[in-house]
């Protein structure tokens, strides 16, 4: 009988919700009640599971009843694992160093790895600081999975659908819609903006062939999904595939809310239409900015204004909700050009929106040391000081008033209670827990003092 190697899959939680596999997988702190699972880290997990060589765990903190590092490491005292692989995130990549070290007290013979783009970032500080991590993972885990376990390089078109059963899956919710499941159809994206930090970490741009993509919708609506989100960085790249990929969905009489992420541009009334028929519910694009000048320095080129409004509302008329990104923050930017971007989002007049700060993302990976410093805890900004006309602060400022200013113009209330409170109780619980995130014992309890005082965890 063959000894089977045993696997922990890891994403911790510190009392913040992480989108951990967005903004190329660096991370998002998300400040609202919508759970989004790890789609690289759950299909890694499934590549192990599906190999009789290894018994595979996936303990997601943040849907095993929020549980907090104290409680993990109470928990993994009685346990042991061949190999532990942790994802991290640059909101949390302090901690998460303070908990493998831990680990490694609890598992000294077992192999650490640690993972995503936080980790290919540090990769040469963690050989060189951190004896208590085996590896430094520099590919998405989904790809260093199949090769760990096929002993092969195979590419993202290889990769199965994530297994879902493997953990509480029906915990990934978005707060309105119910069950939200996560896929990708493809990887990468065939633009070029150097804002973009999902260039940093895949490796080109790759699709799945349309027969997959739509077995894997099949098993998720199986599995009762309410909605299914699409991570494709640009879901319309390829217009003759997407057509078929949508015509399948309508000739196979799938019947679930899809979101996509895409450039709007790229689409018109036609495929608007199939888009609808096919259950797509939102379509989320890009307009970061309304200084084109801007945008071309930094290698972005964006569709005609007057157009991307079309689409817009042809969008509204046929029930489908858009949601758009702005950027706030370029170092080149003016007050005056950030309220352009403004004024421009009130021209779009999209569902949703949302201000992003300016993320610098032009790290010289393999050549520089960073440390961990780099990064602040449970910010989503990087420690990186650059020349910029607007300071952190106003950027932050920024982003935050023409987001609830945006949203309050049709529901005063809503906005009110559910960005606004929001945000600035996740803004006091950020100023407290921060110096403590490298302290686990002392994050967790600070985590728990703030629910007792009527925290509700974001």
């Amino acid at each position: 009988m063959i000894m089977k190697k045993s696997v922990l899959f890891l994403r911790p939680y510190y009392g913040f919700n992480i989108h951990s596999d967005a903004h190329g997988e660096l991370g998002m702190l998300d400040v609202s009640h919508n759970i989004y699972p790890d789609l690289t880290l759950l299909t890694a997990a499934t590549v192990f599971s599906k190999d009789e060589k290894y018994k595979v765990r996936v303990i997601d903190a943040i849907i095993e009843n929020a549980m907090l590092p104290d409680e993990l490491l109470k928990q993994l005292e009685n346990e042991a694992y061949d190999v532990v692989i942790l994802k991290t995130t640059g909101q949390t990549v302090h901690s998460d160093l303070k908990l493998l070290e831990a680990i490694r007290g609890l598992m000294p013979e077992a192999d650490i790895k640690i993972c995503g783009l936080a980790a290919k970032i540090l990769k040469k500080w963690l050989i060189a600081n951190a004896p208590y991590i085996n590896e430094a993972i520099e590919e998405p885990v989904d790809e260093y999975a199949m090769k760990y376990v096929g002993g092969k390089q195979r590419g993202f078109s290889e990769l199965p659908m994530p297994d879902y059963t493997l953990v509480e899956y029906k915990n990934y919710r978005d707060e309105v819609k119910g069950v939200r499941l996560t896929l990708a159809g493809s990887r990468g994206c065939p633009m070029s903006c150097l804002y973009c930090p999902y260039k940093l970490y895949y490796a080109g741009y790759e699709l799945r062939s349309t027969d997959h993509i739509i077995e894997n919708i099949k098993k998720l609506v199986g599995l009762g999904a309410d909605e299914i989100q699409f991570r494709d960085q640009y879901f319309s790249a390829d217009r003759n595939k997407t057509k078929k990929l949508l015509e399948g969905i309508i000739e196979q009489g799938i019947k679930t809310r899809i979101v996509v992420e895409t450039r709007l541009e790229s689409l018109d009334e036609e495929m608007l239409q199939l888009m609808k028929e096919a259950g797509v519910g939102m379509i989320c694009f890009g307009v970061e900015s309304a200084d084109t000048g801007l945008l071309s320095d930094y290698n972005s080129v964006k569709g005609e204004i007057k157009r991307v409004k079309e689409l817009v509302d042809r969008a509204h008329l046929l029930g489908i909700d858009t949601m758009a990104f702005y950027m706030i923050g370029f170092p080149e930017e003016t007050w005056d050009m950030a309220r352009s971007t403004y004024e421009l989002a009130e021209y779009l007049d999209t569902t949703y929106v949302h201000f992003n700060e300016y993320e610098h993302c032009r790290f010289d990976i393999g050549n520089t040391e960073y440390t961990p410093d780099l990064f602040q805890p449970f910010r989503n900004t990087a420690a990186i000081d650059y020349p910029s006309v607007l300071n952190v602060d106003e950027r932050e400022y920024l982003a935050h008033i023409f987001e609830l200013s945006y949203t309050m113009r049709t529901s005063y209330e809503n906005s009110y209670r559910c960005m606004y409170r929001a945000f600035n109780d996740n803004r006091k619980a950020m100023e407290r827990l921060s110096p403590l995130a490298s302290d686990l014992d002392r994050l967790s309890e600070g985590v728990r003092e703030l629910r007792k005082g009527g925290r509700v965890d974001p």
